[in-house]
């Protein structure tokens, strides 16, 4: 198991699904007082921050403490939301796709969960580009 969580993506992937999990109840929460589509872009913000957190401290934290030119946390952080707003456009786009189709069903649960569900091809697709951005540009050192 310990071999398994050497590697930075095994490690990215488990912060997103930590991040999933924040996405989420966010949207959940948020969607309480405000329609889906809104909750749901207000949710990515609280999740990327906490990504990005998270990423710092537990995925690309040897990175950190390896390289003496360590970028300051706001510029990560900045960088971070950054790459996540790119990789939102396809992910933002997916789940406008998805929730255009409206389960063919008159199944009370699965229309209630439908706008949740329709999360989960978009939240894939954005995981991919944030790695690369964050691999090779949020967490690489400091260019001086």
């Amino acid at each position: 198991m310990n071999s398994i969580l050497k590697h930075t993506f095994v490690r990215f992937a488990f912060v997103g699904g930590v991040g999933f999990l924040v996405d989420l109840s966010s949207m959940l929460l948020l969607s309480i007082w405000i329609p889906p589509l809104p909750a749901r872009a207000m949710a990515f913000w609280v999740a990327a921050s906490s990504n990005w957190w998270w990423n710092r401290v537990i995925t690309f934290k040897k990175a950190e403490q390896d390289n003496k030119n360590n970028k300051a946390a706001v510029l990560q952080w900045l960088q971070f939301l950054g790459g996540s707003v790119i990789a939102f456009v396809p992910n933002w786009g997916c789940y406008l796709i998805v929730m255009s189709q409206p389960p063919a069903t008159s199944n009370a649960t699965l229309i209630l969960l439908w706008p949740y569900l329709a999360m989960i091809p978009g939240i894939f697709i954005g995981m991919m580009l944030n790695y690369v951005f964050s691999r090779f540009w949020v967490f690489s050192p400091a260019k001086l």
